[in-house]
């Protein structure tokens, strides 16, 4: 499943669930805690799933505590996990550990400091080796109506990532795609192992290499020469690697043709364009109006070439730039680069399945969204991610 869920950073198994009034009243963010509802969670009956043997063991482990998303929580939420932290470690060295350590949160979210930080990142846990036995990491979820209490039984492997990142024998000087976007694309796109996947204008074939693993038939074009010989070297390598021989056919042709070169229809495709300038400053609104009218022409001539290439139940996942100027932002106008076209935008987020009631305009989500965007701070060029189907 962590394979598959592009932008997913962890999975956890439900080990026991508790109703959301005995963590707001154990430790309430306002007012008194009762002690009837402190003691029933400091029993941490959950300890003999995630450790069944701990007698003689030194334990590593860590507890994440992750709120209602877009609701003010009614949870003094670093409290739970401390004393959920702490009421392990004694647990753990009465029932005989030879040592209990925790590690917990390292400060403030870097992007709104008052905004709580209460679970451990990704490469924390790496570092600290907590996915492996008999160490581990334990996460609390609040929902709207329930505490649940589990353990983590993967975490993205970002370092597995940098390896591959830095590891294969071509790289482009060029800005790249990240390999978890290029997880969420396929995703958005409908993937499956099995399927045929096309990326278009591949590249140094990051994304290639993301679905290869996934057992995905991978077909990529590029324009550019040394582009399509880098791929092939990367997705050969990529085969030595993990000792997996990989279905690739890297193709040198133009997305704008590129039935000529496919010469079939795949089951998805999924790419990150050309972007534009690579911007060292902000732009001036003037050239970057220039460059999304240039872009916006190309996008819509590809798509028209890729209309031919999509079976009629396929999907098509790409992403988009959105310029920061000196002057504002600059961005694609979507009903652009489909017009003349056969695709429609598919919304995001059915508003029958998602209710927001955050009053954080950074935290609301906003359902029957026609994009999602992937932007990191101080960024000149983000990018705006689209679906796209058959009408």
């Amino acid at each position: 499943i962590q394979e598959a869920l592009g932008g997913c950073f962890k999975i956890g198994r439900v080990i026991i669930k508790y109703d959301r009034s005995v963590a707001e009243r154990a430790f309430p963010k306002q007012g008194r805690p009762v002690k009837k509802y402190r003691n029933e969670l400091m029993e941490c009956p959950w300890i003999d799933r995630v450790w069944p043997s701990p007698k003689g063991r030194k334990i590593k482990f860590g507890v994440s505590t992750y709120p209602t998303f877009n609701v003010e929580s009614t949870v003094s939420l670093r409290r739970l996990t401390l004393g959920l932290d702490e009421w392990a470690k004694r647990r753990l060295l009465a029932r005989g550990a030879r040592r209990a350590a925790y590690y917990i949160y390292e400060g403030p979210d870097t992007r709104k400091k008052e905004r709580p930080n209460t679970a451990l990142w990704p490469q924390t846990i790496a570092r600290y080796n907590l996915m492996r036995p008999p160490n581990a990491e334990v996460l609390a979820v609040l929902t709207e109506g329930s505490l649940h209490i589990g353990k983590t039984v993967v975490v993205y492997d970002s370092r597995l990532q940098q390896y591959r990142d830095e590891s294969r024998p071509y790289i482009s000087a060029k800005t790249s795609t990240s390999p978890k976007l290029c997880r969420t694309l396929l995703t958005l796109a409908g993937a499956k192992p099995g399927d045929t996947i096309l990326d278009p204008f591949c590249g140094t074939g990051t994304l290639l290499m993301e679905a290869a693993i996934q057992g995905m038939k991978c077909i990529g074009i590029d324009i550019d020469g040394d582009a399509v010989q880098g791929a092939r070297l990367n997705l050969r390598w990529l085969s030595s690697d993990i000792g997996e021989k990989l279905d690739f056919r890297i193709l040198k042709g133009d997305a704008r043709r590129a039935i000529e070169v496919v010469g079939k229809a795949v089951d998805a495709i999924a790419f990150e364009p050309v972007l534009g300038p690579v911007y060292t400053k902000r732009p001036e609104r003037k050239d970057a109006e220039e460059s999304i009218l240039e872009l916006t022409k190309l996008y819509r001539d590809s798509l028209k070439g890729l209309e031919p290439c999509l079976g009629p139940d396929g999907r098509i996942a790409m992403t988009l730039p959105v310029i920061n100027t000196s002057k504002g932002q600059v961005s694609i106008e979507f009903d652009q680069i489909i017009k003349g076209t056969d695709f429609e935008i598919i919304k995001f987020l059915p508003r029958k399945s998602i209710r927001t009631q955050s009053t954080d305009k950074q935290l609301v989500i906003r359902p029957e969204r026609r994009t999602l965007p992937e932007r990191k701070m101080g960024q000149t060029v983000e990018r705006t991610v689209i679906m796209l189907g058959k009408r």
